[in-house]
Parts: C-alpha cells; structure tokens; sequence
C-alpha cells in the first residue's frame, strides 16, 4: 500500500531485467489487455534492449526498496532530434498520485537537456487515462497505426519547474511510531 508520494523518490539508472521490474511491468500492463508482452524472457528483452538504446535516458521510481515506477527514454532516436519515450510504467497502486506525471517530466528534461527538439510516443488508443495525461502535458495526436496512437510535443517550452530537485520526490519523514 504506497504511503503518499512523498514517499517516493525518482532516481536515474539504468533499466535491469531484474524480477522486481518485470513484475512492475505485468502489474501496469495487466489490465490493458493486448498492449504488452506477455511472456518474462520478452519483457526481459524488452528492457534490456531500452537499456541499450540509452542507458542513461531511464528514471526509476522506488517506495523504500520497491520499484513503483519506471520511464525509458531514447534520445538517439531520429539522429537525435527527437527523443523518444519508449516506456511509462506505473504500478496501478500508485496511479492517480502524480507519478507519471513527474517521470513524464522527469523524461521530456532529460531528452531536452540531451539536444532533442521534439518528443514522440506510442500509446494504444484504448489507454485513454494514459493519453489524457499526455494531453494535459501538450503532447498532440499525430498518426495511427494500427491499434498505435503516435503522440508528440515540442521540447522548447517545457515549465522551468523541471530541475531535477523540484521532480526528485522528497523521501518520507521517519515514522515516530506508537
């Protein structure tokens, strides 16, 4: 049961094939039916091939020791003018709390601060929470494939709210007990 978010801090590592992650990976996805992979060797791949793509582009969300959260970006992707997020994961626990949100923003800084101009993503078009949060960041629908919606946003005008300190939630003050 997440405390608060608060709770939580958001650190920059790179994506492990870890059991913890592919865990966090089935928890998000399990109730979007057919947007995921389904087997553990594939997530497996699958992060490791992010990891791969830019080692330094991924932010992980921890409640104490526990993985909540992850995003992988790529700012190689389009020879580097146009950075693009790969992966948003949030444990359905924590959804509503603001954590996608923050690695969201977490995210688009790192890409901007890498020398991407644009950002793009893919979501499936029945992951309407996921694609109104994008739209509340100013991201725009720009194509479709298949069950794929292509979103994107321009980089140039992001909050200056996005240093790193104001994303980094704050770690949750010690419990005084009984």
């Amino acid at each position: 049961m997440p405390r608060s978010i608060e709770a939580i801090r958001i650190v920059q590592e790179p994506l492990s094939g870890s059991a913890d992650l592919i865990d966090l990976y089935f928890r998000a996805y399990q109730p979007l039916g057919d947007y995921f992979y389904r087997h553990r060797a594939e997530v497996k791949a699958y992060l490791k091939w992010l990891r791969h793509r830019d080692p330094t582009g991924s932010f992980i969300a921890y409640d104490g020791p526990r993985p909540v959260g992850f995003i992988a970006t790529d700012s190689h992707w389009d020879h580097g003018t146009v950075g693009a997020i790969h992966e948003l994961v949030v444990d359905p626990e924590y959804q509503g709390m603001g954590l996608g949100r923050a690695l969201l923003l977490r995210g688009m800084a790192y890409l901007r601060a890498r020398g991407c101009r644009e950002c793009e993503l893919w979501v499936g078009e029945r992951n309407e929470r996921a694609r109104a949060l994008y739209r509340n960041l100013g991201f725009q629908e720009n194509g479709r494939w298949g069950k794929w919606v292509r979103m994107t946003r321009s980089l140039d005008d992001l909050p200056e709210v996005l240093a790193p300190e104001a994303l980094t939630a704050r770690p949750a003050p010690p419990d005084p007990g009984p």
